[in-house]
Order: structure tokens, then C-alpha cells, then sequence
């Protein structure tokens, strides 16, 4: 347990983020994240993946198991950074140095849940965890939003003040609305079929994934995005995907 607690203690302290911060993006308290530095406590094993990507650090990192190095040395701040950006974010948004302390305090806010429980209870679009990091190459106040590394939006902001850090996130829950059927992917849509089968678990059972991948409902909730901007209606989506499969067989 405190083996754990040592891993994200160091790991947040080599991305140069607090206790406050850390939990802001990953939606717990920073009382929480003070217990399982302390070895006092340990993260639920839902948060792992959110933990990982963070602090871009693998799960066998985070628990303590040996793995293949990716560097001839032991450079293991260069080994984090190739395996951090190894893989496309489903949505991430980069901004340049000057905007960098104005995040930093407003990470410490809830604003990024509160736009996310706004979001999913309007549309029914659960989004996924938000990295932000800093780019050099931006100028001091551009910022860039992507969706698996294509640029959403990219622009240059004229000032920073107070209302900055909640416009840029209102901005990206925006370019994530405009462009959810290419955010979703199959991770998002078991999640969402899970919490199906929890609140109403007959009309998911023994149908998800067994009779209908999560790919064909991936596909399925892509095209209602585009053409109805909403995929609160889960439970006839589904009864509609259903009705198909008994119409072939």
C-alpha cells in the first residue's frame, strides 16, 4: 500500500502538480490523495486508468511490477515522457506558458466536473478524462484543442484574466459536443452500458456485449450523435438495436 502512495507521490511531483491539482483532474479529494501518499489508504482500482494517464505512468509502474525499458539508459523522466505520448488522448487540450499559472489555480476548481455533469445530463455524452498539458512551441496565451492528436480548435486568447481558465474549459465541452461521435470510443461506451445494466439491468443484460458489441453500439451512438446530437435515450437505442437482431435471425 505505501509502495503505491510512494509511486503517485513521486510521480505527481515530477509533473510538478500539487496534491490539489492532482485530484482535481482526477475527481477526488486532495484529502484523498493525502491518505494514499500517506500509505493510510489506496485509490479504488476504477481510478487506475486515470491515474496512469495523469501522471503518465504505466500500471505496472504504479503497482510495482518490473517492465520492458523503452531507453538504453535509465533516464526514467525520458522513459515517461516517450511512454506518456505513446498513444492519441481521446480529448486534450495544450496551452502555451503564459496561461500556465492561471490553470494551475483553476485545476484546484470543480469546473471540469461540473461542465462534465452538465454535459452528459443534457446530451447524454459521458466525456472522458481531460489531459492538459503545457507546449512550448504555443505561443504564451494560444491554446489547442484535440481529439486523437487532430487539432479541434486552435487559438491565440487576448488576455488572462479571472474568467479565463472557465472559458477555455467551456470551449473545449463545446468542441467535444461538436465532435463527440469522434471522442467516443469503445472504453466510453462500456462505461456507458455498465451504468445501464446497473440502473435498469434488464435491458442490458445478456444483450451487451454478448448479442451487440460494444463496437456495432459505438457505431450505432456515433451515427445518433451526428444526426441528433443526443444519446440520452439509451434504453430505446438499444431496444431498436435488438428489435434489428431479432428481425434477421
Amino acid at each position: 500500500m505505501h509502495e503505491i502512495g510512494a509511486v503517485i507521490s513521486q510521480s505527481r511531483q515530477n509533473q510538478k502538480m500539487t496534491q490539489e491539482e492532482f485530484a482535481a483532474r482526477l475527481g477526488v479529494t486532495p484529502q484523498a490523495v493525502s491518505r494514499w501518499e500517506r500509505g493510510i489508504g489506496m485509490p479504488d482500482i476504477s481510478l487506475v486508468e486515470g491515474i496512469c494517464r495523469i501522471l503518465q505512468i504505466s500500471a505496472n509502474q504504479l503497482l510495482g511490477f518490473s517492465g520492458q525499458r523503452v531507453v538504453e539508459n535509465n533516464d526514467a523522466a525520458l522513459e515517461k515522457e516517450i511512454c506518456g505520448n505513446l498513444f492519441a488522448e481521446p480529448l486534450s487540450i495544450e496551452i502555451g506558458s503564459g496561461l500556465i499559472p492561471c490553470f494551475a489555480e483553476g485545476t484546484k476548481t470543480d469546473l471540469v466536473n461540473r461542465e462534465r455533469r452538465k454535459l452528459v445530463g443534457e446530451t447524454g455524452m459521458l466525456v472522458p478524462l481531460l489531459r492538459i498539458r503545457d507546449r512550448e512551441e504555443l505561443g504564451a496565451l494560444e491554446i489547442c484543442i484535440r481529439c486523437y492528436d487532430r487539432v479541434l480548435l486552435q487559438t491565440q486568447l487576448e488576455r488572462v484574466d479571472g474568467t479565463t481558465y472557465e472559458t477555455v474549459v467551456k470551449m473545449v465541452f463545446e468542441q467535444c459536443r461538436q465532435h463527440y461521435d469522434e471522442v467516443l470510443n469503445k472504453q466510453l461506451v462500456k462505461t456507458l452500458a455498465d451504468q445501464l445494466k446497473e440502473q435498469y439491468p434488464g435491458v442490458a443484460d445478456g444483450l451487451v456485449p454478448e448479442r451487440i458489441s460494444y463496437l456495432t453500439l459505438e457505431r450505432c451512438l456515433q451515427e445518433r450523435v451526428r444526426t441528433q446530437g443526443n444519446i440520452r435515450d439509451m434504453i430505446h437505442i438499444l431496444e431498436e438495436l435488438e428489435s434489428q437482431l431479432a428481425a434477421e435471425d
